[in-house]
């Protein structure tokens, strides 16, 4: 049922992409249509319930079309907020359903206080106004660490907005910077003010509810505290029993003059029954929370952004943080709470004891630096501003630096040759000629988070958040094209369709001149930088043709025309041209950028200790592992991914020879991944030498264990390089390769050691050792470095 279910839902998404791509390519914009869409459809509140009350409320607008999208969870709710705000004229559509999809690609004017689905392409023409949903107290974007790596979507939404609101500059300052904008994002800023603070300027309003609500006469407190579980790791029983400890407490010292108004987050907000209480009610259902706390003559809060917005009613604000050091531990604020005026308190007795004082500090210069540009009017401000045009507010750039955007494909950042590429890459090149933005597929780092921490803080990044949603016409062409390498005109289109959408859906907005698919594998990003409209440039790390030949796991009629069309083509060293040459058939493009080589930094890690990760497997202790390395044996080392093209298997072969004569030595294999480690493992065990080969898999720095040893053999039956060449020589290692295309060039240019493909060729090359015959190659890397860095600035040139 779990399969069938799934099935399904694939269907049904083909099915609803059919139907958006249909409005999205054949129908132009409603001119008077305007969609709105609170949190996914899951709210109507906020800064959005205000824009829809002026539109609806005001007669200027009353030829518009309201469209307002509506998870189907919230659909009774949504109507009574309807009727209660008499938004006459709103049409409630289902989230992510047929109509909402034909609906988003037509309507003129989108709203939104968080993000679209993934799905959304902004389509040309369409007007779109990202309110977000409060001021940063919390960390963000790039500053959560172990979350930065899911930001796409959030990201594109605000790169895709023609208004972002802001209002305060602080708030301003921090969301350009969360979300990389301020080199990117290339629509206009408006100090504005948030819509949904005016209320606080009501006084009359506040006044009337009062009245309405019966509650003349009474103090009241509304409690709105921040969501304090991981998103996906919710232990809502937890925070649940911790909440309803505090409450009964207050329940019970409360007067009956006192009501103590709860509005939790909608992960918890049905756990709490408040029939137990006399004195403590959660917020009336039926109203927007900002006017239930319009009428509250004091807020409790802890972390949550609403301390901001409250403010403006100069009323008292007391922040319980019963949890301080452990949520500050978790997840990090952006200014301290100890510089808010405002009391804090530790436990429901001193809570109690505050909400009965008056407020006795001045919040003045809080409110000019967080405040600064709520006024009583901003929604009217607002629509006149977006819908009419009239340019009430000043318009403002995220800033900028004027130079070029590159975006640049990583891959997964796995501990590979290729990343170590990328990064030496970084590290050597100009930074300060171009902004660079990393990209990755979100979904290839959500079990390894941390691998955002190993960019440079000198880039920034931009994560891909889907690659998926075709219609069910470019779903058949792709599929067609990748499993039988069949294209027509027809598939030919829509395929090509498909792939200029995603490049435009995920960096359409982000103002980049060029994308470089560094990583140089994964057939839909290829083909997606191949539709990208700005100059492309592909990386080569092998030899290709043998990949396809050997390992089969390339499209061959992607790379071909790739390699053809593509504004640069880059092999990673003269080796690999002729198969480069051989696929692209064009001369034209192809500019050789040998590999930069961060030997500072390979030296620097050979001096740290040999540490072991979680994921680490290690065929022996860490303390054998030092054993021998700190003995006087022989120690050969291999470092490659567990997959054939490494040749490990003809390694292995050759060492048990090796050791049939040396019996004091030992084979060191370290991989990254790969799909052979098990089948290396048990290869290994089954040799005679078995006991004295040591197989390493996902070590973080292997340079300290490199270090010590005395050979290191790259016996690979392909490659584009090997870095791990370069990295041996750098700590004095002598190196013996396979003749092959890739490293040949460069070890004969410095005087390497090549041998023969075989097992009989890496035992020629021991025995050269043995001999004394193979020294370390001691190359200048500097100067090395220098001439990588000049191929690199020429692929710009032109």
């Amino acid at each position: 049922m779990k399969l069938l279910k799934k099935y399904l839902k694939k269907i049904r998404t083909c099915i609803l992409m059919s139907w958006y791509v249909l409005f999205y390519y054949q129908f132009g914009l409603k001119e008077l249509w305007i969609l709105i869409d609170s949190k996914n459809g899951k709210d109507l509140g906020s800064n959005l319930l205000r824009i829809a009350e002026e539109l609806t409320n005001n007669s200027e607008y009353r030829k518009y079309h309201i469209f307002m999208s509506c998870n189907k969870d919230k659909k009774a709710m949504m109507k009574n907020m309807i009727d209660q705000y008499h938004l006459k004229g709103v049409t409630l559509i289902r989230e992510n359903g047929f109509r909402y999809t034909r609906i988003a690609a037509l309507a003129k004017y989108l709203f939104t206080d968080t993000s679209f689905p993934v799905w959304f392409t902004k389509k040309e023409g369409q007007i779109i106004t990202n309110t977000w949903h409060g001021t940063p107290l919390k960390k963000m974007g790039k500053d959560v660490k172990n979350r930065s790596y899911d930001m796409g979507n959030v990201q594109k939404n605000h790169l895709i907005a023609d208004y972002l609101l802001y209002p305060s500059d602080y708030m301003k300052d921090i969301m350009i910077s969360a979300y990389f904008l301020e080199n990117s994002y290339q629509g206009k800023v408006l100090c504005s003010g948030y819509p949904r603070n005016a209320v606080f300027f009501d006084k009359e309003r506040s006044k009337r509810l009062r009245t309405e609500l019966g509650l003349d006469g009474k103090r009241l407190y509304g409690y709105m505290p921040t969501w304090r579980g991981v998103l996906k790791q919710i232990d809502s029983q937890k925070i649940t029993n911790q909440l309803e400890y505090y409450l009964v407490y207050l329940d019970q010292k409360l007067t009956d003059d006192e009501i103590f108004f709860v509005r939790l987050h909608p992960f918890i907000s049905n756990t709490i029954d408040y029939s137990r209480y006399r004195h403590i009610k959660p917020f009336p259902d039926k109203y927007e929370p900002y006017d239930i706390l319009n009428i509250c003559d004091c807020m409790v809060t802890d972390y949550s952004s609403v301390l901001f917005d409250y403010a403006n009613s100069r009323n008292k604000i007391i922040l319980f943080v019963y949890d301080r050091e452990l949520y500050m531990d978790e997840r990090g604020v952006y200014v301290s709470i100890d510089s808010f005026p405002f009391p804090q308190v530790r436990t429901a007795q001193e809570l109690l004891d505050e909400m009965r004082r008056p407020k006795d500090y001045d919040d003045t210069e809080f409110c000019e630096k967080f405040c600064t540009y709520d006024e009583s009017d901003t929604a009217e401000k607002l629509c006149r501003h977006i819908i009419k045009g009239e340019k009430i507010y000043e318009e403002y750039s995220a800033g900028g630096n004027g130079k070029e955007n590159v975006v640049i494909y990583s891959g997964s950042l796995a501990k590979s040759g290729l990343t170590t590429a990328l990064l030496n890459l970084l590290a050597n090149a100009d930074m300060d000629k171009r902004n660079y933005y990393i990209t990755f597929r979100s979904a290839s780092l959500r079990k390894f988070p941390e691998r955002v921490m190993m960019l440079p803080d000198n880039v920034s990044f931009l994560p891909i958040p889907s690659m998926e949603y075709q219609s069910l016409g470019e779903k058949l062409a792709i599929s067609r094209y990748y499993r039988k390498n069949k294209i027509s005109r027809w598939s030919q289109k829509k395929i090509d369709r498909f792939f200029s959408r995603l490049y435009r859906r995920n960096f359409g907005q982000c103002n980049a001149k060029y994308a470089i698919h560094y990583a140089g594998y994964e057939k839909n990003v290829i083909n997606m930088f191949l539709q990208a409209d700005v100059k492309n440039m592909i990386f080569v790390h092998n030899d290709m043709v043998n990949e396809i030949k050997q390992k089969g796991n390339q499209h061959e009629p992607t790379l071909r025309r790739a390699y053809h069309d593509y504004y640069r083509v880059a092999p990673v060293t003269a080796d690999i041209y002729p198969s480069t040459l051989e696929l692209g058939q064009n001369k034209d493009n192809i500019q050789i950028v040998n590999n930069c080589h961060d030997y500072q930094a390979v030296l620097k890690k050979a001096e740290q200790g040999i540490e072991f990760q979680k994921d680490t497997m290690c065929s022996v202790s860490l303390e054998r592992l030092e054993e021998i390395l700190n003995g006087k044996s022989r120690k050969i080392i291999n470092i490659g991914r567990f997959s054939p093209e490494k040749g490990h298997e003809m390694l292995i072969q050759a060492f048990d020879q090796y050791h049939k004569e040396k019996e004091d030595s030992y084979l060191i294999i370290i991989g990254g991944y790969g799909d052979l480690y098990s089948r290396t493992v048990d290869l290994a065990a089954g040799m005679a030498s078995g006991k004295n080969i040591v197989i390493i898999k996902s070590i973080a720095n292997p340079m300290p264990i490199l270090k010590k040893c005395d050979l290191f053999v790259l016996s690979s039956l392909y490659e584009g390089l090997g870095l791990v060449l370069l990295e041996a020589d750098t700590l004095g290692v002598p190196v013996i390769s396979t003749d092959i295309v890739g490293p040949r060039g460069f070890m004969k240019e410095h005087g390497g050691y090549l041998v023969p493909l075989s097992v009989d060729g890496i035992c020629q090359g021991l025995e050269a050792f043995d001999q004394g015959r193979i020294k370390a190659m001691n190359v200048d890397y500097e100067k090395f470095n220098q001439e990588s860095v000049r191929q690199f600035e020429k692929l710009f040139e032109g």
